[in-house]
């Protein structure tokens, strides 16, 4: 059995716990008492929530809520790839002003599509990767566990040191210290239409940018989505010419409701937080990927000994 965990405590590290909640009572109680008790220590407390979560939040809190920074988690977390640069930079923000930090946030919302939860589950394993040598600082990740599927509840079981409900608090048993490791460098899936592919090398760039745009708009995408695949395109089709061996590979086809664009080479990344946060000015690399996230409404990425692969999925 585990043991109870006493959630009134600060935190002396990265504390990452999933609440499970069935309906708004529960996400309230679970909640509430948690943002409530950052308040009182003088924390700042910041919550990313879809806006009818939100606005629950708002209501319940009165007058407490103008102290809280609120942010819309389907605008900031669309790609949930731009999750963890939020919060990076509200770590930066706080710490650096000598203040204490507990979050609320919920990437993985009932109503979100297939392949989301897919990447909302490697972003919740990168965060113990990202923030686990770092400030102290406490974050909170709700779970519908009523509406969402159950290999959604299993696997915030396995990327959270900590689960609780609206009554007890416990350390998780199915918890996966480094599990991004494996999950970095795991394979998508396959297509399930037909796919159109072509190679590219040095001096290929535009001609792939081309391509890419003509697919774009071949498949009714508006003007803006089309003109974000294109740079998109460009920044990732130079990557695996500077850093993939000198070539790679173009793949293109349609899922239901969406455009795909896929990138592979042969060449591995091994920082699996690359993209993910705003490039330092004396940084090398990263830059493009990150303006590919920042563009895309879906960028997944997956490297391992045996490759390299983007995958951009455009909603239609």
């Amino acid at each position: 059995m585990t043991a109870p965990i006493h959630s009134g405590l600060p935190a002396t590290g990265f504390d990452h716990e999933a609440l499970f909640y069935r309906g708004d009572a529960e996400f309230l109680a679970g909640v509430l008492p948690f943002v409530q008790g950052g308040l009182e220590r003088d924390e700042a407390v910041v919550v990313a929530e879809p806006a009818p979560r939100l606005a629950l939040l708002r209501d319940a809190l009165g007058d407490d809520a103008h102290v809280v920074e609120f942010h819309d988690m389907a605008e900031i977390g669309l790609n949930p790839a731009r999750i963890i640069g939020v919060w990076s930079a509200a770590v930066d923000r706080h710490t650096t002003a000598g203040r204490g930090l507990r979050g609320v946030g919920e990437p993985a919302w009932h109503g979100r599509r297939a392949v989301e939860l897919v990447e909302c589950q490697l972003h919740e394993l990168l965060l113990n990767h990202a923030f686990g040598s770092g400030p102290a600082w406490r974050l909170m990740c709700p779970y519908d566990e009523k509406n969402l599927p159950r290999s959604v509840c299993h696997g915030a079981l396995r990327a959270h040191p900590v689960r609780s409900t609206s009554t007890e608090r416990t350390a998780s048993d199915a918890y996966v210290p480094d599990g991004h490791a494996a999950a970095f460098a795991a394979a998508l899936g396959r297509p399930t239409d037909a796919v159109l592919r072509g190679i590219y090398g040095p001096g290929d760039v535009p001609a792939t940018r081309r391509t890419v745009a003509q697919y774009a708009r071949s498949c009714g995408l508006p003007a803006d989505r089309v003109d974000a695949l294109e740079l998109a395109a460009s920044e990732l089709a130079t990557n695996s010419i500077r850093h993939g061996g000198g070539n790679g590979t173009l793949a293109m086809w349609l899922e239901s409701g969406a455009v795909v664009v896929e990138f592979s080479d042969a060449g591995q990344l091994l920082d699996p937080l690359i993209g993910r946060t705003m490039p330092r000015q004396d940084q090398e690399g990263g830059r493009g990927l990150y303006l590919v996230n920042q563009l895309c409404d879906l960028v997944q990425l997956r490297s391992s000994p045996s490759g390299t692969t983007i995958r951009i999925t455009t909603w239609r």
